[in-house]
C-alpha cells in the first residue's frame, strides 16, 4: 500500500470497534497490489461508532457505523450513517479506487437542516468558495442533496459538486435582506459555483419564478439572479390599505440582480426591473388615476451596498423619480425627487427630504385618503425624511383653485413649519407643539364664496394696498406681515387683524 498510504489511513481512523474482520489473500506477494488481477488481496474490516478524519483541515465524519474493504490496490468504504456537522449523511461511500492515485472519492445522500449547510462548509477549505455563496444565499428549511467530494490526498484543493433538492424552503437572500418564501425546485453546484432550474417561490405575498447562477470571479464572487411573475400590487403587502382598495388588475414584470462580493471589500448589487401597469385600474386621486387597458411602462433601477442604495424609475415617458435610501434598523428613505412631464431623472436634493413637483392635482381628494390612514400605514414600515415639499401648477383646497403652489412642510425647534407660496398666498404657519402657534401672512387672497358654490368672480376680488391684500368679503381684514393666532384676535407687530362677521 506505501508507507503514504498506511499513515495516512492510521491518522484518518480516529475511533471505533473492529470486530469479525475478515482476510482472502492469493497470489505473488512481489506482485501487489495485483492491478491486473494477477492475485488477491482482501481485507474486510466492519467498525462501529468510529470516527473517520478524512482530511484534517475538514470536520470529521462521525457516529459512522462503517465497512471498511480493502481490496488489491484500492480501499472501497461504506456506512448507512453519518453526520457532516449537524448534517445527516446517508447511503455514505468513499473509495481510494487507486492507492497510486492518492484521491479519496465520498458519495451520500444529504438530508436537514439548510441553516446547517453553510456553516458546515464554512469549517471545511471551501469556506471562501462554496461556504461563501451560501452565507450570501442562506437557505432555511429541511433541503435534501447528493453530494460528491473528490479529495486528493496530496493536499491539492478538493472538489465539491452536487445536486440540491428544495421544497417549501425559504432562501435568505444576504445582501439584498429579502427573503424568498416556499422555495421549490433543483439546483447543483460544483465548488462555489451554483446554477439553478426555474424554480418558484413566494415573495412579498405573490408567485415569483426565479432562477439563479453564482461564480468565483478573479476580484470577486459574484451572483445573478433572474425573476419573472406577474402580480397584483393590492395583494403585496407594501401598500397602505387605502391604497391597496384602490388598485386592480396585475403587473407582469421581470428583473435581474447582480450582487458582487469581492473577496476583500464591501458587497454591492444592481437590480433593473421592468413591467407593464396595462392591466392595472386606480381609483386613486389624479395624478394617479388610470383605467385599465391603457398601457404604462414602469422601469426601476437599483444600485447600493449594505448601508444604502438609489433607486431611480420612471412610469410612462415623462414621469421620473430618483432616490436614496438607506439601510439602518428599518428602511430610510434620506431623500427623493419625483418629477411629471420631465425628460429623465432629476438631481437629488441638496438635503434629506422629499420634493414633488406633480400636475394639477385636488387637495381635497388626497387628505381624505390620508385622513383613511394611508400616511400612517406607510411610515409604520418606512420612516420617511420629515421635509416636504411639493409643487404643483394648480391646487384645488378649500373651495378654491390654487395657482403656482408651492407647500414646504419641515420639521422646526419646538414643532414643525408650514410655508405656503403661490399666486394667492404667500404665508408661513409654525406649528409649535407646546405652545400658540404662530403665522406669518404676507398676502392672501381667499374667496369664500368658492366654497358655497359661487362665483369666485361675482363678489369677491382683492383689494391691494401698501404691501397688503385684504377681502372684499366679510371674513377679516389685516395689515399686517407677521401675526400670532390667539382665539378671536391676532395681535401682529405691524397691525391688528380682528375678526370681522364671526361670532
Amino acid at each position: 500500500m506505501g508507507k503514504a498510504l498506511v499513515d495516512y489511513l492510521s491518522g484518518a481512523i480516529k475511533a471505533g470497534q473492529a470486530s469479525d474482520a475478515t482476510l482472502v489473500y492469493g497470489g505473488n506477494p512481489h506482485l501487489f497490489p495485483y492491478p491486473h488481477n494477477e492475485g488477491q488481496f482482501q481485507v474486510y474490516v466492519p467498525l462501529k461508532n468510529a470516527t473517520f478524519a478524512f482530511q484534517p483541515d475538514w470536520p470529521a465524519l462521525t457516529g459512522l457505523n462503517i465497512d471498511l474493504n480493502f481490496i488489491n490496490n484500492g480501499l472501497w468504504m461504506r456506512a448507512d450513517k453519518a453526520m457532516l456537522g449537524n448534517v445527516t449523511a446517508s447511503n455514505l461511500d468513499a473509495a481510494i479506487p487507486d492507492y497510486a492515485q492518492e484521491k479519496l472519492l465520498i458519495d451520500a445522500d444529504i438530508k436537514g437542516p439548510g441553516k446547517e449547510v453553510g456553516p458546515y462548509f464554512n469549517t471545511t477549505p471551501l469556506k471562501e468558495s462554496l461556504g461563501a455563496a451560501l452565507d450570501s444565499l442562506q437557505l432555511d428549511g429541511d433541503v435534501s442533496a447528493r453530494l460528491h467530494l473528490n479529495i486528493p490526498l496530496d493536499g491539492e484543493m478538493t472538489t465539491a459538486k452536487g445536486d440540491v433538492r428544495l421544497q417549501n424552503n425559504s432562501l435568505f437572500i444576504k445582501p439584498l435582506d429579502t427573503t424568498l418564501q416556499n422555495l421549490s425546485g433543483n439546483f447543483s453546484f460544483v465548488n462555489g459555483d451554483l446554477n439553478s432550474q426555474t424554480l418558484s417561490a413566494t415573495w412579498f405575498n405573490q408567485p415569483l419564478n426565479l432562477n439563479f447562477s453564482t461564480r468565483e470571479g478573479e476580484k470577486a464572487f459574484l451572483v445573478d439572479v433572474g425573476m419573472n411573475a406577474n402580480w397584483q400590487p393590492s395583494r403585496t403587502g407594501l401598500l397602505p390599505k387605502a391604497v391597496s382598495e384602490a388598485l386592480s388588475g396585475s403587473v407582469p414584470w421581470d428583473g435581474k440582480v447582480a450582487i458582487e462580493l469581492p473577496y476583500h471589500g464591501n458587497a454591492s448589487y444592481k437590480v433593473d426591473i421592468n413591467g407593464d401597469l396595462k392591466n392595472v385600474s386606480s381609483r386613486l386621486p389624479s395624478p394617479v388615476s388610470k383605467p385599465a387597458g391603457e398601457p404604462l411602462p414602469v422601469k426601476i433601477n437599483v444600485a447600493g451596498g449594505l448601508s444604502s442604495f438609489d433607486l431611480t424609475g420612471s412610469i410612462g415617458a415623462k414621469n421620473h423619480i430618483n432616490s436614496r435610501w438607506l439601510l439602518n434598523h428599518k428602511l430610510t428613505l434620506d431623500r427623493a425627487i419625483l418629477t411629471t412631464d420631465s425628460k429623465g431623472h432629476s438631481p437629488l436634493p441638496d438635503q434629506p427630504g422629499i420634493e414633488l413637483n406633480l400636475p394639477p392635482m385636488d387637495g381635497a381628494q388626497w387628505l381624505a385618503l390620508f385622513e383613511n390612514g394611508a400616511a400612517n400605514e406607510v411610515s409604520s414600515s418606512v420612516l420617511f425624511p420629515p421635509r416636504i415639499v411639493l409643487r404643483t401648477p394648480s391646487l384645488a383646497l378649500a373651495g378654491q383653485q390654487w395657482n403656482n403652489v408651492s407647500l414646504m412642510s419641515q420639521p422646526v425647534a419646538g414643532g414643525s413649519q408650514v410655508e405656503a407660496q403661490g399666486r394667492e398666498i404667500n404665508a408661513t404657519l409654525t406649528m409649535r407643539d407646546n405652545a400658540p402657534w404662530l403665522a406669518n401672512v404676507r398676502y392672501l387672497y381667499f374667496n369664500p364664496a368658492s366654497a358655497s358654490g359661487q362665483n369666485a368672480t361675482e363678489n369677491v376680488a382683492p383689494r391691494r394696498r401698501r404691501g397688503w391684500i385684504s377681502m372684499a368679503g366679510p371674513i377679516c381684514s389685516y395689515a399686517a406681515r407677521n401675526a400670532g393666532c390667539g382665539d378671536k384676535n391676532m395681535a401682529a407687530s405691524m397691525g391688528m387683524w380682528r375678526s370681522k362677521g364671526i361670532p
